[in-house]
């Protein structure tokens, strides 16, 4: 399996962007041969086979209704090195059309290369997305009053994955509060069952502790700080530490520390009946399912225990950048990515859910259906927010378990507001 992208902007390697004229050798020359039909080349982190499959799904959607336009995904062809590509890339001035970003990265994006990115308002107005994107969203992508890239889906971050015959076996009820989740794991822990699955790389570490701090400080006050509404109450977040601590001391896989031990090696945990729950993005269910795991069968997905009115989320983006070669054709493409056929394809297989309010339900498998009704019922709908700081400490704590590290981390990166 190729290693994914980081999720950390990949804008933040600080490097100039082309903004007017691109070198004349960009990674796909011969799309500018005469008669030669146009060629979008997309730089996705979607390299490893279920998401791979599909962004697979959504381009085969696009080549229906546009034949004659070619999508490439360059990230392939680097792997492992595709940071480092880019990098390179960049640096010479020869970007892609196209590529992958997250929403909450947008702001520090355009912060760090004005004017780098192309407006898409009037192709959101031309397609009529104001009217079916869940507003949440258009509010995500929009900066300044334009919107600056088109999202793809909704990721839910604080859900909980759970194997349905460990739960049916023990007789045990899916947890929805912390102090459940407690019980549960020492009754799993009690049986010789791994109660947790989990990996060491900062990011994933946090995606888990943010189901756990969502709990343990209340919804409200979880939003509130992590929209840089109020100062952090480090009382309050210790006590949301020595959860975390509790758990990847007493109750996660021995394998947790490994660095070549991965989210979707913890997947398999689950998968393989070595582990009973995986708190993680719903990424996860996608990659599940394209193993041949039925959801709500063999799996089950609901929102971590404990903060059911908060629906925690992020949002895959591409973003088209100036003075790409091939401006219509990649606009043609995020045409499909909003598209209803466009987006049923892609979420289906991804796991994630679909942007558009008017999405098409009953093709959707249990749990994306159960997702979407909490998601729309949600009292608190939030775009997730990250820092690298957050990430290293996480990482950090993993071994350490350095409490006043982790906090410090927090209190001296406060969340942009």
């Amino acid at each position: 399996m190729r290693e994914k992208l980081t999720r950390r902007s990949i804008f933040q390697l600080g490097l100039p962007l082309c903004l007017g004229g691109c070198a004349s050798d960009a990674g796909g020359d011969a799309r500018k041969e005469e008669n030669a039909e146009p060629t979008v080349e997309l730089f996705s982190w979607w390299i490893a086979p279920s998401e791979a499959d599909a962004l697979d799904a959504l381009i085969a959607v696009h080549s229906k209704s546009y034949p004659h336009e070619k999508i490439y995904n360059a990230a392939i062809d680097s792997g492992a090195k595709a940071k480092e590509v880019l990098a390179e890339r960049l640096a010479a001035n020869r970007p892609p059309d196209l590529y992958q970003e997250n929403a909450y990265s947008l702001a520090a994006v355009m912060a760090r290369n004005p004017g780098s990115l192309v407006s898409l308002t009037e192709l959101f107005r031309s397609e009529g997305l104001f009217d079916v994107v869940l507003p949440e969203v258009i509010s995500d992508v929009t900066l300044d009053g334009e919107i600056y890239s088109m999202p793809v889906n909704i990721h839910r971050e604080n859900a909980l994955h759970y194997n349905v015959k460990i739960f049916a076996d023990l007789e045990l009820d899916v947890p929805t509060t912390l102090e459940e989740l407690l019980a549960v794991c020492d009754k799993l822990k009690q049986a010789g069952v791994t109660p947790l699955a989990t990996s060491y790389q900062g990011w994933i570490q946090r995606v888990m502790f943010n189901s756990i701090a969502a709990a343990s400080l209340g919804p409200a006050a979880f939003e509130s700080y992590f929209l840089g509404k109020s100062e952090l109450d480090e009382a309050a977040m210790g006590d949301a530490i020595d959860l975390l601590d509790n758990l990847l001391t007493n109750y996660v896989n021995d394998s947790a520390t490994d660095p070549a031990f991965l989210w979707t090696d913890a997947a398999d945990l689950l998968l393989n009946r070595q582990a009973a729950m995986f708190m993680h993005g719903d990424w996860a269910k996608g990659y599940l399912t394209q193993l041949g795991w039925e959801p709500g069968v063999g799996f089950g997905v609901v929102g971590a225990p404990g903060a059911a009115d908060l629906f925690l989320y992020g949002v895959d983006v591409f973003a088209l950048l100036a003075g790409d070669l091939e401006p219509d054709a990649a606009k043609d493409f995020l045409k499909t990515v909003a598209s209803k056929e466009g987006q049923a394809a892609f979420n289906k297989l991804k796991g994630s859910s679909a942007i558009r309010l008017d999405a098409d339900l009953d093709d959707l498998d249990v749990v994306a259906r159960a997702t979407i009704e909490s998601q729309r019922n949600a009292k608190i709908r939030m775009l997730t927010r990250s820092k690298s700081a957050w990430d290293d400490a996480h990482q950090a704590f993993a071994i350490t378990r350095d409490k006043a590290a982790l906090i410090a981390a927090y209190r001296d990166n406060p969340p942009d507001k």
